[in-house]
């Protein structure tokens, strides 16, 4: 057990390590939503429709490539770090650099050789030219996973934060930036979704070459450097270990990217198949894609770095021994998540609408969106427990369970979106909602079978209460409040914008006190900020009536 100056130490640079992680997230979907704004203005429904079927093909291939291996190498790096052994560190490394330079580089020239056929197999034969200039991400996603995931291991979350942003402002200069010049060449819009796509390409070689030059003058600081204490064991014996670990991660990885490829290769073929015309059908997910999943992604990058940054902690707790503090871990990750997760479900939830019209200039095809993004909501909330379960599982090395929770989840939502879309529903069909449908059954599977693993596997016990109840009632007076106000405030201003953002910033306060009174959140929670204790040791009047005075 460590000493609780040293657990508090650990503690925060635990949270440390989301903070950096959550600022990098933040700052690439703001770029990402930047750029998400005029490409969907500049290619419309139709030409989204070619950019997202490509994307996510390009998405669930690099799943399948890479989900595993910097979760696998962070893993295996922490835990011999905490052993001091860096001699196995740079062995798997090396190794796992080479191997999956070669992946990617299979995968990269699959891509471009049978993107028409891939394109045609999924009902959508204009988007080979986006599959074609996205093929080439998929070689430099390996090597800057590689490099991560070997970071991440020493907790050290710097040049994964940079190299986000890095390709996130790589994607908006220079994806924008082709995207016009195609368009006033006045090339067909599929061409020009093409040349916008591109941009990702450039920006993920970019983040990769930030990554190879940070990897070369910055060696992570080891504890003590020592070679490895066991030389029996060898390079080869080393990488077995690694796929052991890295193979089910990277299964169920590509299993949750399934997801929205069921969407693509599944509801616009049954679209089709109601009696749409590809056009119609394209345009339809196009929409769906743009307006609605662009949102959706949203809340869950203030949760994923939790999970990243859960998976070395705990590891390197394992390897101490020492329980007391994988159960803070779990706990205090989980609560995050539902403190987090809660109020942003539930707001998509009842400001759809007003939030789409704020974002986005085309209110017809945002007023379209706006109740397929409320069936959507809910899910944020499963996606955000299910982001930080399956960490737990994959920090004790129990990914295979969390590959059986995956593979369940695809089941559920491959069978539910495929006859959800003929439902008839008065004179018409469900149609794209059973996409937000599915994936609430999707997210709803995995999350349920997630935690009664833990529960009987791990067998630490969990407080669910202060967990996801406390958040909750807050988050549920948080939505009231947001409805309330602007309904309130558009009635006495007529303004979208504004009410939306008042509305939006009076709920946040509502939500911070409603946690405060409810119990959601505690002085030792505050405690876990870095810098937090000396900060309220300047003002003890506001840290006496927060309690963080009290020993």
């Amino acid at each position: 057990m460590v000493s609780d100056i040293s657990e508090n130490k650990a503690s925060q640079s635990f949270v440390s390590g989301i903070i950096v992680l959550t600022v990098a997230n933040i700052l690439t979907k703001v770029i990402g939503l930047v750029f998400k704004i005029p490409l969907t203005n500049m290619l419309g429904d139709a030409g989204m429709g070619y950019f997202n079927t490509a994307y996510q093909i390009y998405t669930w291939l690099y799943m399948i490539s890479t989900a595993g291996l910097p979760v696998a190498l962070s893993l295996m790096v922490s835990e011999y770090s905490a052993k001091n052994d860096t001699g196995k560190i740079k062995q798997i490394f090396r190794t796992t650099l080479l191997v999956f330079g070669i992946l990617g580089l299979i995968g990269s020239v699959t891509l471009i050789s049978f993107c028409r056929q891939i394109a045609s197999f999924i009902s959508a034969d204009l988007s080979y030219l986006c599959i074609l200039s996205i093929a080439p991400a998929l070689f430099f996603i390996c090597i800057s996973s590689t490099v991560r995931g070997y970071f991440q291991g020493y907790r050290n979350m710097i040049p994964t934060a940079f190299s986000e942003v890095i390709e996130a402002a790589g994607k908006l200069i220079i994806g924008i930036s082709l995207g016009y010049y195609a368009l006033n060449k006045g090339y067909p819009i599929h061409t020009v979704a093409a040349y916008a796509i591109f941009g990702i390409t450039i920006g993920i070689a970019a983040g990769t070459l930030f990554l190879t030059v940070f990897s070369l003058i910055k060696k992570p600081a080891s504890p003590i450097v020592q070679p490895s204490t066991n030389t029996s064991e060898s390079k080869a014996k080393l990488f077995v270990t690694f796929l052991k670990i890295a193979l089910p991660v990277m299964l169920s990885s590509s299993l949750l990217s399934m997801s929205s490829m069921i969407d693509t290769m599944i509801v616009i073929r049954r679209l089709k198949g109601t009696g749409l015309s590809e056009q119609a059908a394209v345009s339809l997910y196009g929409n769906y894609t743009a307006y609605c999943v662009t949102l959706f992604n949203l809340p869950p990058v203030l949760i994923y770095p939790i999970a990243n940054t859960l998976i070395p902690s705990i590891s390197a707790a394992r390897a101490r021994g020492d329980k007391g503090y994988m159960k803070f871990l779990m706990f205090k990750s989980l609560k995050l998540a539902s403190v987090i997760a809660l109020p942003c479900a539930l707001g998509l939830a009842v400001l759809s609408g007003p939030i789409l019209k704020l974002i986005f200039s085309d209110a017809a095809s945002a007023e379209m969106a706006a109740p397929l993004l409320a069936s959507l909501a809910p899910s944020v909330f499963l996606i955000g427990v299910m982001a930080v379960t399956n960490s737990i599982l994959q920090s004790f090395r129990m990914q295979k369970l969390s590959v059986f929770s995956m593979a369940m989840g695809a089941i559920v939502k491959a069978v539910s979106a495929y006859f959800l879309v003929g439902i008839r529903i008065g004179d018409g069909y469900l149609h794209m909602y059973a996409s937000p449908i599915s994936t609430f059954l999707f997210y709803l599977t995995i999350t349920l079978l997630n935690l009664y693993f833990i529960s009987r596997y791990i067998k630490i016990s969990l407080p669910m209460t202060q967990i996801f109840l406390r958040p909750f009632a807050a988050a549920f007076v948080c939505a009231i409040s947001a409805s309330g106000a602007y309904i309130i405030t558009m009635k006495l201003l007529d303004s979208n914008s504004i009410s939306t953002l008042f509305s939006i910033a009076l709920s946040a306060v509502v939500y911070l006190v409603s946690l405060w009174l409810f119990g959601g959140i505690t002085a030792d929670d505050l405690k876990l900020i870095p810098k937090a204790e000396a900060l309220f040791q300047k003002n003890k009047k506001l840290a006496n009536k927060l309690g963080l005075s009290k020993k």
